[in-house]
């Protein structure tokens, strides 16, 4: 685990995947409404707190990020937002970044008609990046939190989502050739 304050207000904690083991929790498994999820942010902050030699200010709202690793860890970013004049609540507050989905169509053809669906379909989605890699035409779409199984159904019948796409996505960022990105 390695822990780093970056200023007053933020936190980044990496979480290998040993750490992960020893905290009894995957990346897909982490949900604020998850009691586990919860036993792990504040184990987690218990240990920044340590590390750091300072106590970590939880009177406001504590804004908690979580994002995937390659390597199978995570990333998590806290965030302490103060609380206004009028709010005397305390708030734990987490956003889980939706992992990326890598598209491959049937063809050319496919691929851009796949293209014009994502362009109708604007709101669920953060970004696309599309590629050509062997004669194959990818889209990395980043979905919006929970818009994923939506996205994988209105492209069904333009190709198929690829299993285990991270080592994919990796060689299309290094060898692929990038189409468009938006």
């Amino acid at each position: 685990m390695h822990i780093q304050a970056d200023g007053d207000e933020k936190i980044t904690v990496t979480l290998s995947p040993h750490d992960m083991t020893e905290l009894d929790i995957t990346y897909d498994e982490m949900d604020y409404s998850n009691v586990e999820t919860r036993r792990v942010i504040w184990t987690v902050l218990d240990e920044a707190k340590r590390v750091l030699g300072k106590p970590i200010n939880t009177d406001g709202r504590l804004l908690v990020q979580v994002s995937p690793a390659d390597d199978g860890g995570c990333l998590m970013l806290f965030t302490q937002i103060p609380l206004l004049e009028n709010n005397s609540k305390k708030r734990l507050v987490m956003k889980k970044e939706a992992e990326p989905i890598l598209w491959q169509s049937f063809d050319c053809n496919a691929f851009l008609d796949a293209l014009n669906v994502l362009k109708s379909r604007t709101q669920f989605t953060r970004s696309t990046e599309g590629y050509l890699y062997k004669n194959k035409y990818y889209i990395i779409i980043h979905p919006k939190p929970s818009f994923a199984d939506k996205i994988n159904l209105s492209l069904c019948e333009y190709g198929e989502a690829q299993e285990g796409n991270k080592g994919i996505i990796s060689r299309l960022y290094e060898y692929g050739k990038p189409l468009f990105s938006e």
